[in-house]
């Protein structure tokens, strides 16, 4: 499984801000993925049910979790440094939009 692949899942769901990758575990020896995090920025939407659309559309052959935050509460958690959103930005691999 490739990052494209699970981009290319979850904007099939939602038209993101950003898409950031972290968290995730490769195959030993390989670039293949067998787990990843996503946290997807987004404008205001309804959240459990984008979860519902993501988990049931998005059909991964690896287990994905999905984070979400709406864009004002996305810059509202990056002030502050110890946040999780924080350590998201800071290690985290941005698979759309800009880069931080």
């Amino acid at each position: 499984m490739k990052r494209e692949d699970i981009l290319d899942g979850v904007l099939s769901c939602c038209k993101p801000y950003r898409v950031i990758l972290y968290g995730e575990k490769f195959v030993v020896g390989s670039h293949d993925l067998k787990s990843a995090d996503l946290c997807i920025i987004l404008d205001e939407c309804d959240k459990i049910s984008l979860l519902n659309q993501l988990y049931l559309k998005v059909n991964m052959p690896i287990p994905v979790q999905f984070l979400l935050y709406s864009t004002e509460e996305w810059r509202t958690m990056l002030q502050d440094a110890g946040s999780y959103a924080s350590a998201i930005e800071k290690k985290g691999t941005v698979l759309y939009g800009e880069k931080a």
